[in-house]
């Protein structure tokens, strides 16, 4: 059979996006095999019709305690985004109702979310991944998916090169609550504002616990309440703060070497930068106005 596809002015756009994403998404899943590239096996992903459905049946699933980490500067700079994590929590949710309630290897969630994220075209949005390729797998699972475990809303146990992945109490609740895009389709807000709360609440709890993104976020929406601030501001506020200096010198290799230390300084306060004031917009605390760093609302009033 032949099928012969007319190509002109008024279908040339959505016929182009069809084909990248047919490309794209060529085959259905992706092998648990890091090997520098990707390989895509046929028939290999769940036949699940939504990954991102709410599943009713989290009395069922084995639950773990969280493992709050300590960490002066909460999540890295490169976590700058909470849904994309969200909607890893939604897929492995579905993938545990599969097995019945228990945990899912590490590999097989990274798997099946960078193939339904391809395929359900959620690459076009922030923060998702836009690739197939390992180098966006490895970004999914270090700075989307495992902050999640370092506030305590997951927990991975067993082998340390691919353990299984269990959700907590919070996770499930965080998972279950609606969001705008996941849910709705709403393409104009990230978090919804009972999703923003709920974070709000937990971070403000974990901090006492030492994972102190709250008190990073308290500290940053206070030096940008007032006068309007520009971003090369934000970068020098981090890049002026002696105990971010000394975070980051705790584990550089340049601290010995003063010029190079300073480039690394200049780069990581950059990336702090950029990712807390996405993930305070998200959460509705500044304003969503590109190059605004305008203070919406106080983080402490709650």
């Amino acid at each position: 059979m032949e099928i012969k596809i007319v190509i002109n002015k008024h279908n040339k756009d959505k016929l182009l996006q069809l084909i990248d994403q047919l490309v794209e998404c060529e085959a259905h899943g992706i092998s648990a095999e890091s090997t520098g590239a990707t390989t895509f096996e046929k028939d290999s992903t769940s036949t699940s019709s939504s990954f991102l459905r709410e599943v009713p049946k989290f009395e069922e699933f084995e639950v773990a305690e969280p493992k709050i980490v300590s960490s002066r500067f909460g999540t890295w700079g490169m976590f700058n985004s909470y849904v994309p994590g969200k909607a890893a929590l939604r897929v492995l949710s579905n993938l545990i109702d599969e097995k019945g309630g228990k945990p899912v290897i590490f590999s097989e969630l990274l798997n099946e979310c960078i193939s339904y994220f391809a395929r359900s075209g959620l690459g076009k949005y922030r923060g998702f991944p836009k690739k197939t390729c390992e180098s966006a797998r490895q970004r999914l699972a270090m700075h989307l998916v495992l902050p999640y475990e370092d506030m305590g809303l997951i927990r991975t146990q067993g082998n340390k090169k691919d353990p299984s992945v269990l959700f907590t109490k919070e996770g499930i609740e965080f998972t279950t609550l609606r969001n705008p895009l996941l849910d709705d389709g709403d393409k104009k807000k990230s978090l919804s504002e009972k999703e923003s709360l709920w974070m709000r609440k937990h971070l403000r709890k974990i901090d006492q616990l030492g994972f102190k993104e709250f008190s990073v976020f308290v500290d940053l929406a206070n030096f940008l309440s007032g006068k309007e601030k520009r971003f090369r501001e934000i970068v020098s506020w981090f890049k002026s703060n002696q105990s971010f200096v000394d975070w980051l010198k705790t584990g550089s290799r340049h601290r010995d070497n003063p010029k190079a230390f300073s480039r690394q300084l200049e780069n990581v306060a950059r990336t702090f930068a950029t990712g807390k004031i996405a993930l305070l917009r998200e959460l509705g605390v500044v304003s969503t106005a590109r190059a605004t760093y305008r203070v919406l609302q106080n983080l402490e009033d709650q």
